[in-house]
């Protein structure tokens, strides 16, 4: 059985999630493996919203929180 998973960013998740990107230190093509670019959403629900958290795995100190609040 084939399970797929998607989701949505608002305008403002994505503008955040995009500054994200360009805040990474570059890495060779690769360094992953097959499975990509190594980054992570982590999706935190609440009675108001959800809260979403992105991170890349070689560098934790970078995970950010791109939730956009005004929308709850």
């Amino acid at each position: 059985m084939k399970m797929s998973y998607n989701f949505d960013l608002s305008p403002s998740e994505e503008e955040k999630y995009n500054k994200w990107l360009n805040k990474l230190p570059q890495i060779s093509a690769g360094h992953f493996g097959a499975a990509g670019g190594g980054h992570w959403f982590k999706f935190i629900p609440t009675g108001i919203g959800c809260i979403i958290i992105v991170g890349r795995s070689d560098v934790p100190e970078l995970d950010e929180n791109i939730t956009d609040y005004d929308s709850w």
